[in-house]
């Protein structure tokens, strides 16, 4: 049986899995979805049970019914020909997502994940009220595009919050890639109008000794304390990687409890959740990105999350 990885091709942490993979003996196929319909092709026959299709990925054919599961990492864009329209490559792409993705989903496979569980999975306002229901502790938040409102619990949080993105946190603008990092506010930079825009996330800000990127696979936790030594990082750690230090930790049960019952109830296999921990220990749940990184971190500590996830396919 075959193993399905549907990654960009530039992917290290797709690249561990697939090198953890061949180390078993397993047969591996991997697309990239950049590559239709170029050289990515593609015949289904979704009323046909037994014979239900093929794909075709640089040469290589790989018949659905031969996949047992699939590990999927941030698929990327189509690219279509230079020439199509912009009208056209947008019906083009509405078209391969519906009928390329349509298929794949169509299929019973073990999935790390289900891409309907990734996608319910990556509101953030969702996962907030998730994570307090599975008995992690959350900071107090806001969503609204309402400026008194800010305002109003800027002054119930003491005055120290944060703003964070709740989609991409990705902006181009003149083909340059900006990142919209959290960044600590107070009530003198809520401004009305550019509230009023879009819906905004604010939340208290935590006084925290240390940060935790913690990853889960089922019921494994891999927990490495991030420690950053500038205060650039303080509001958010990847806008300074090079100030970084890493550091395996314990889960405390409590939190091992909540997260294994947060993937649960998201139905997922994975998660990448970000903590911080405060002086007293107290560790406060900040999100979980159902697809998140990981490999950067598995380099630096030696922490065999490859092999879970190979495991758990």
């Amino acid at each position: 049986m075959t193993v399905l990885v549907i990654a960009q091709a530039q992917d290290g942490t797709a690249d561990l899995v697939v090198d953890a993979l061949l180390a078993r003996g397993a047969d591996v196929a991997r697309i990239d979805t950049a590559d239709f319909p170029s050289s990515l092709f593609l015949a289904a026959t979704p009323d046909r049970i037994d014979l239900p299709g093929w794909l075709c990925a640089h040469g290589r054919r790989i018949d659905l019914a031969s996949v047992h599961s699939v590990y999927r990492r941030h698929p990327a864009h189509f690219e279509f020909p230079a020439g199509m329209s912009e009208p056209e490559q947008r019906f083009a792409a509405l078209e391969s997502a519906f009928g390329l993705g349509g298929v794949l989903a169509a299929q019973p496979w073990r999935w790390i994940d289900v891409p309907g569980a990734v996608a319910d999975a990556s509101y953030k306002p969702r996962q907030l009220r998730v994570a307090a229901q599975c008995g992690l502790t959350v900071p107090r938040s806001l969503v609204t595009s309402v400026g008194t409102c800010a305002r109003a619990f800027a002054a119930e949080v003491g005055g120290a919050l944060v703003y964070k993105s709740m989609s991409t946190g990705v902006v181009v603008e003149q083909d340059e890639l900006r990142i919209i990092y959290t960044s600590r506010l107070t009530a003198d930079d809520l401004d009305d109008a550019a509230i009023g825009l879009c819906c905004h996330l604010f939340q208290e800000w935590v006084p925290k000794a240390f940060d935790v990127r913690l990853t889960v696979v089922r019921d494994r936790c891999f927990a490495v304390a991030v420690h950053a030594d500038s205060p650039e990082a303080e509001a958010d750690w990847r806008s300074r990687y090079d100030d970084l230090r890493y550091e395996v930790c314990a889960t405390p049960d409590e939190v091992r409890y909540g997260v294994v019952a947060y993937l649960r109830k998201f139905g997922l296999t994975f998660g990448a959740f970000d903590f911080s921990v405060t002086p007293d220990g107290r560790w406060w749940f900040l999100e979980c990105n159902p697809a998140g990184q990981w490999g950067w971190l598995a380099e630096e500590t030696g922490l065999a999350i490859a092999d879970e996830l190979v495991v758990a396919a």
